[in-house]
């Protein structure tokens, strides 16, 4: 018999073996990537896997939860005071729709730096591809799949992802004051 069974009855010893369990992976994970990466004290990160090293994350951006490709030939670079929704993926490197199967060393991928600029809000499930930057204080709605460049200042969705409108300039000053 083990000092702690002696001390806490089995459904006590349980309690307390799943809290560490639950308190470790939680914070566990949170400080490994902070760490790992060296992401500022402010950024805040979900569930979020990350394959590859080439990433940059500005102050006071979080990402709920979701899924960050790079490679050594492309990065991932997310400024200041963004929000990343839930299971939002963002790829600096894929497959070539092309050729995309394959012995790995033999098939060609796609690469391309992917920005996102300052305040930026990017919607739960939204998919960011190679070689995008969505502009400074750009919306990305829920569900979008961005292929190209966004404009800053402008709320943009769908599949493909489009500007649907640029915001207002009273918008646009009230969102700087409060990210500076």
């Amino acid at each position: 018999m083990s000092y702690l069974s002696i001390i806490l009855s089995p459904y006590k010893l349980f309690c307390v073996l799943c809290a560490v369990i639950v308190t470790s992976g939680k914070k566990g994970k949170a400080y490994l990537l902070k760490t790992k990466y060296k992401f500022p004290k402010s950024v805040s990160m979900g569930d979020v896997r990350i394959v590859g090293r080439h990433i940059a994350i500005g102050e006071h951006t979080y990402m709920n939860s979701g899924h960050i490709a790079t490679a050594p030939d492309a990065s991932v670079r997310i400024g200041r005071w963004c929000a990343i929704g839930h299971n939002v993926t963002i790829l600096a490197l894929t497959h070539d729709t092309n050729i995309a199967t394959g012995a790995e060393s033999q098939r060609p991928s796609k690469k391309g730096d992917v920005i996102i600029e300052d305040g930026v809000w990017i919607g739960s499930n939204a998919i960011i591809t190679p070689g995008v930057t969505i502009g400074r204080q750009a919306v990305v709605g829920g569900n979008s799949v961005v292929v190209h460049d966004l404009p800053p200042f402008t709320v943009c969705a769908g599949t493909p992802c489009k500007p649907l409108y640029s915001k207002s300039n009273e918008d646009i000053e009230k969102h700087k004051d409060l990210i500076k």
